[in-house]
């Protein structure tokens, strides 16, 4: 069974008696589902999302995460979880990607070593970086 995680930051140690431990990526619209599984080893990831400090008025969502150069809510993303070997980066990625939205976010990542991604676009879609796609990673 995966583990879910609440709060947007965490950090994995170690194994789970010789396996990666399981968690589970939130689906950013239906609580308590999941929308992706990741095996992870010694690693630290940041979620950013537009579903926990939000609210909704005449059908426009607005939420915490602030585009600097619009002053508005981004609306196309919904979710963006950063596995990383340190908090500070997750963190800070998180936030970074989903501002940027998914092409320019992933192709951010895509640029940066030992940073990966998972993106949920404001459809619903998911997004991988490579090397959550690789053997091995």
């Amino acid at each position: 069974m995966p583990t879910s995680v609440r709060g947007g930051d965490s950090r994995v140690i170690g194994d789970h008696r010789g396996r990666p431990w399981m968690i589970g990526v939130r689906d950013p619209r239906q609580s308590g589902e999941i929308v992706a599984l990741l095996p992870l080893i010694d690693t630290s990831m940041s979620t950013s999302g537009d579903y926990e400090r939000c609210f909704e008025e005449n059908g426009v969502r607005f939420h915490h995460l602030i585009n600097p150069a619009t002053g508005q809510s981004p609306n196309g993303v919904r979710s963006v979880t950063i596995l990383a070997e340190d908090g500070l980066t997750t963190e800070a990625f998180s936030k970074i990607v989903f501002v940027l939205g998914v092409e320019q976010g992933m192709q951010l990542i895509e640029s940066q070593q030992g940073i990966d991604a998972v993106v949920v676009d404001s459809t619903g879609k998911l997004h991988y970086s490579s090397g959550l796609m690789s053997p091995g990673s």
